[in-house]
């Protein structure tokens, strides 16, 4: 299952259904001693930059951060998502998004299971799965991951804080390209998309309280949890998806902030571990340092 690892997956599509959601902790931040904020300096270099760990959905519980991460946009000189939204061609979105021609999922599983999973998917988002039949696997599970979470914002964290930046003038960039997320997605083999999809169908239960649990590590700040379970939910792709964009990132992060100072928001899985972008940026001779929200009130 490949869960809060592809970034930025097409969920326009998604009904504005929401579950149930937990309490913002807003009120509670300064008892949390954890933090998806951190501060980047050298001491040859004007100013600070910033990374910030993000999740992309318009649940309410991922925007706690929102008027720190602004208020360090507008300190800061550009505001850099993993990719930029203004320059990313959307439309080539579509065919990498689909199935190889003449390949649907019903092609792929019996007439017995996708009825089955045909019954599970409507009964979760309401829509029909055959209006995806042409739909990659991947691209199934995370509609239904976003269905299992709040869409309480019109717009995700990620569109929201680029909005902001954009409004402040401020030198808009990507640290990855939307092509290259796209061939990442494509690396991975329909078999390996099809098992994590039957998987989540398989156990509906489960597949919630993993996404559930996902976004109460992200509401309660935990990186160290969030890049283990997402490390756990990459399974054999974890390179991939994981360690060789962290590599990537942390290099163009390190050129961005040679010249100038920058807000970097990229998906939290990525800040920690020992190929995380956090530590990959201390061996180029940055000092990080967490910036905790009492700290900043």
């Amino acid at each position: 299952m490949h869960l809060v690892v592809i970034e930025r997956l097409n969920t326009e599509v998604l009904p504005l259904r929401a579950v149930t959601p937990l309490n913002p902790l807003k009120k509670n931040m300064k008892k949390n001693k954890k933090t998806l904020l951190w501060k980047i300096s050298k001491k040859d270099k004007i100013g600070d930059s910033y990374v910030f760990g993000t999740m992309h959905v318009s649940d309410e519980r991922a925007f706690q951060y929102e008027e720190i991460v602004q208020q360090k946009i507008r300190e800061c000189d550009a505001f850099a998502l993993e990719f930029n939204l203004e320059t990313a061609e959307m439309n080539v979105s579509g065919e990498a998004m689909n199935l190889p021609e003449g390949t649907t999922l019903e092609s792929l599983i019996s007439p017995k299971k996708f009825a089955k999973i045909s019954k599970r998917f409507t009964r979760t988002t309401g829509m029909d799965l055959r209006q995806f039949n042409q739909s990659i696997p991947m691209q199934i599970t995370n509609l239904m991951a976003a269905v299992i979470l709040s869409q309480d914002r019109l717009k995700s964290l990620d569109e929201t804080l680029f909005q902001y930046a954009k409004e402040q003038n401020k030198i808009l960039l990507g640290i990855e390209s939307f092509e290259e997320q796209l061939e990442i997605m494509a690396k991975i083999p329909i078999k390996n998309q099809l098992k994590g999809m039957l998987d989540c169908f398989k156990s509906l239960k489960q597949f919630r309280k993993q996404v559930l649990k996902m976004a109460k590590l992200y509401e309660q700040s935990d990186l160290q949890q969030l890049y283990k379970s997402s490390k756990k939910s990459a399974g054999s792709e974890r390179k991939l998806l994981l360690y060789d964009r962290n590599e990537i990132m942390a290099n163009r992060m390190d050129e961005m902030m040679q010249e100038q100072t920058i807000v970097c928001a990229i998906g939290a899985a990525h800040l920690a571990g020992k190929k995380g972008v956090l530590r990959l940026l201390k061996l180029k001779g940055w000092k990080v340092k967490p910036v905790l929200i009492d700290d900043e009130v």
